[in-house]
């Protein structure tokens, strides 16, 4: 038998696909595979949220660059609440990588909350009605708390999952469509949380504002500014945020009653002097201090 060395077949490594085909059925396959993907974070929802690292979370938001708050409104205000809200965060377990930051709105609503990538929203309505610095802190202790739980990324599930999700996989490029998927999760505005949520970031806060003055007095004082909200909020026609904000957060009397509850497990004072608001605390809110 004769053995001979034959050259391969004529356009062995030329594929007899059209260039232009093999590349539509790779586009394809890749949007079907990110679709699929989306559509499982979705159903995954807060399972998986709370399970991003909060330094990728962050890093996502600020990639973003969604405008919150009106820091040209007032900078003192911005400043002393970042302050205020650093010497808070020192006295809770927070992990090295996540910290908080607090801006601030003119508009005259009763109201602060705690969004994605560790961003607090105070509005002036709130903080106007502010009768010492340990009640403002106790506001800022709970949503510190709500950061720290990951309240905010878990109670947006599959939403804010998904557009981290098309972020981390489409860098620069999907950060319109990101951005339109917050949007439509309702990041900035219409974060719920659970009332099991709201009840663990209380009991959080009030560990942290013991820890930082030694004393509850102020954290009561908090829940009877809430009980007068409610009462005006019965008495005229209010904005749907307000019926929303009542409905998820536990009764005042509740929360006063777990105060006291807590303290005496803890062997925390419910009584001691209570630190003043900055001189110019007022200036501040009405005028921006300039």
């Amino acid at each position: 038998m004769r053995y001979e060395n034959r050259l391969p077949p004529e356009g062995i490594n030329t594929t007899q696909v059209h260039p232009l085909k093999q590349f539509g059925q790779l586009a394809i396959g890749s949007i079907v595979l990110v679709v699929i993907l989306v559509m499982f974070l979705q159903f995954s929802g807060s399972f998986l949220a709370r399970r991003i690292p909060f330094s990728f979370e962050r890093a996502v938001m600020a990639q973003l660059d969604i405008p919150m708050g009106e820091p040209q409104k007032s900078p003192q205000m911005t400043a002393y609440l970042n302050s205020l809200a650093a010497r808070v965060s020192a006295q809770l377990p927070m992990p090295e990588d996540m910290s908080v930051t607090v801006h601030y709105d003119s508009e005259e609503v009763f109201n602060a909350f705690a969004t994605v990538g560790g961003n607090l929203l105070f509005y002036r309505g709130l903080l106007e009605r502010m009768p010492d610095e340990n009640t403002l802190a106790m506001v800022m202790a709970h949503e510190i708390s709500h950061v720290l739980h990951r309240d905010p990324v878990a109670s947006l599930g599959g939403g804010v999952v998904s557009a981290i999700a098309l972020l981390g996989l489409t860098g620069n490029a999907g950060t319109g469509m990101a951005g339109q998927v917050l949007s439509n999760a309702g990041m900035l505005t219409s974060v719920q949380f659970t009332r099991k949520m709201e009840v663990a970031a209380d009991k959080q806060a009030l560990a942290g504002v013991n820890a930082l003055y030694g004393h509850l007095n102020g954290a009561s004082t908090l829940f009877e500014l809430f009980s007068e909200a409610r009462g005006e909020s019965a008495s005229k026609a209010s904005p749907a945020w307000v019926e929303r904000f009542f409905s998820t957060h536990p009764r005042d009397e509740d929360r006063t009653g777990s105060i006291a509850r807590i303290a005496a497990e803890n062997g925390w004072q419910t009584t001691g002097e209570v630190t003043p608001l900055p001189a110019d605390f007022k200036l501040w809110l009405h005028s921006g201090g300039l």
